[in-house]
């Protein structure tokens, strides 16, 4: 070892070996994530030609399923905070696919899925449903069910810590 990185370790005991940060590659979170972004790119270039984004079909289907839902509910749904939410909601809202209005208060929003966001439902569904079966066909179904299962495990899990 050289000295200066004999000296660094003196002075600051927690600075990490490369063995200690060789472990970071398993990181679940970076995992997940990596996962997460080829699945992503794999609906994105699917739904292309719908015009929406695996994203934003996500959020319109939720939406739907739920609503007119609280934009705070919707947010907790989809597991993330209202300002992510409410910007990923801005182009939908531009495009007339849906509709946000004021609440009982001036804090709580009311989203709600429009006749021409139904339609855009209707149009993209069969493109993400062939999408979605050839994900589960390459992973097995075997292994996707029990991915979303130890997933949704995961997320109950870190959510209730």
């Amino acid at each position: 070892m050289a000295l200066h990185d004999r000296e660094r370790e003196k002075n600051n005991p927690v600075i990490p070996g490369l063995k200690d940060l060789a472990e970071c590659r398993e990181c679940t979170g970076f995992n997940l994530r990596k996962a997460t972004r080829v699945v992503t790119q794999i609906y994105d270039d699917a739904m292309r030609p719908t015009g929406l984004r695996a994203t934003q079909y996500a959020l319109l289907v939720h939406a739907y399923a739920m609503g007119p839902v609280q934009l705070t509910r919707l947010a907790e749904e989809m597991v993330t905070d209202r300002t992510t939410i409410a910007r990923n909601l801005e182009p939908l809202e531009k495009e007339g696919l849906l509709k946000i209005e004021n609440g009982e208060d001036r804090r709580s929003r009311i989203i709600s899925v429009t006749d021409r966001g139904l339609r855009k439902l209707t149009e993209a569904y069969p493109v993400w449903k062939r999408t979605h079966d050839e994900v589960k066909r390459i992973m097995g179904l075997e292994d996707w069910a029990e991915m979303i299962s130890k997933v949704s495990m995961l997320v109950d899990r870190l959510q209730k810590k």
